[in-house]
């Protein structure tokens, strides 16, 4: 847990050094930027420093290594550090709390795992530091609720907020934390450490790109064999029709619920991306839909759904969504001829051309901007099979080119 293992972030190691060097370490931190490009092992070094016991050092120097503190910090297990996540809901005292949906960071884990413990004494050192993962994730009850701890925090607590979207923080948030803004990694290094996982070559390039200079992202897309479903998105859009919408939005949902229990299965055996990850909450009993149709039928491919939790089927159905926006921009390159144009494939899918022999330039464009439309339907907490049946109807029409 050092400084110097965060890679190509300057800027936000230089930031955290110098704060460290002023003698003069804010109450909080705001660690900002794209998934997967360090924040959280930046946290986890800052934390290690002003937990280390090591007295001599420098004070912008990484933590010794050797004191009792860091040695707890290696082994994850120091009681004045603490982790604070989603899945923290599936421990809270109170069984009715670790029956809700894991889906945002609710002001019960906050008060309990956060706001409560940053009033006790420290344990062990003279700190205590609270790293809050996904902080983005807390509703607004929430957000409230830490913002008192914020305001007038206790003398001994750090907290050290990790979010991928600061815009979605309350700006009375924000102004009460340092930012420390992170970039995005550089293609060829995303696609080295990929390469050096045993990625093969062309994937490594490809998931790299499509990660756009998110490590974490591309190494848990590779361990989740995510490419294994290009073909299958590919083959479903370029085959879609308007008159079978319904059919076409459940098959998208069930190639996302296979993604997000391979994803799963890489998690539990050890996930290379430590920056990002996190333990899930429970399962939730449905995605947000009734449990049958308005005339009493079962709604199809409600089973296949319940096995995923809500969070985590969302989760990989931004990825099919991710991959159907590439395939719908090459697409969309291919008939307009973009030669020298940068794309993400090297060798495309075959059901790129039969899409960019059926679907016009502007419809192409149009299908990319119903694809966001869909992902933003997702955050609204849309059903996840309406927000697709929704995407066909709007770009999947038999029109003349």
């Amino acid at each position: 847990m050092r400084f110097s293992d965060v890679q190509h972030q300057p800027r936000a190691v230089s930031l955290l050094r110098r704060s460290l060097r002023s003698g003069r370490t804010h109450h909080a931190y705001l660690l900002d930027g794209p998934l997967g490009v360090g924040k959280e092992l930046a946290a986890r070094a800052l934390a290690a420093r002003l937990l280390c016991e090591g007295d001599a050092l420098p004070p912008d120097a990484d933590a010794c290594g050797a004191c009792r503190a860091c040695r707890l910090m290696a082994a994850d297990n120091h009681p004045d550090f603490h982790l604070v996540h989603r899945g923290l809901l599936a421990f809270h005292p109170d069984r009715a709390v670790r029956q809700r949906s894991g889906l945002f960071l609710t002001v019960d884990v906050i008060r309990h795992f956060l706001i409560e413990p940053a009033a006790n004494a420290p344990t062990l050192g003279r700190r205590r530091v609270f790293l809050l993962r996904d902080a983005e994730r807390m509703n607004e009850q929430a957000q409230n609720a830490l913002l008192k701890t914020l305001e007038e925090p206790p003398g001994s607590a750090c907290l050290i907020l990790v979010t991928s979207a600061a815009s979605r923080l309350l700006a009375t948030i924000r102004s009460r934390c340092q930012r420390v803004p992170f970039d995005l990694l550089p293609g060829a290094f995303v696609a080295q450490r990929l390469a050096e996982a045993r990625v093969p070559d062309e994937q490594a390039r490809l998931l790299a790109a499509l990660s756009q200079g998110s490590l974490g992202a591309a190494l848990r897309w590779a361990q989740g064999r995510l490419l294994d479903d290009l073909e299958d998105v590919a083959q479903l859009l370029s085959g879609a029709r308007l008159i079978h919408p319904e059919k076409t939005g459940e098959q998208m949902v069930e190639i996302a619920r296979r993604l997000a229990l391979r994803l799963a299965q890489a998690s539990a055996t050890g996930d290379a991306d430590a920056d990002e990850d996190e333990p899930r909450a429970e399962p939730d009993s449905d995605d947000g839909e009734a449990d049958a149709e308005s005339d009493g039928r079962r709604a199809p491919g409600r089973a296949a759904e319940r096995a995923v939790p809500t969070d985590q089927l969302r989760d990989a159905l931004k990825l099919v969504l991710m991959l159907a926006a590439a395939i719908f921009r090459e697409a969309l390159l291919h008939r307009v001829e973009a030669a020298g144009t940068l794309r993400a494939f090297e060798r495309p899918p075959a059901a790129v051309e039969t899409l960019s022999s059926r679907l016009s330039a502007a419809r192409l464009a149009d299908a990319l901007e119903a694809v966001g439309q869909c992902e933003r339907m997702l955050d609204r907490n849309v059903a996840a099979r309406l927000a697709c049946e929704r995407l066909c109807v709007a770009v999947l029409a038999e029109t003349p080119v």
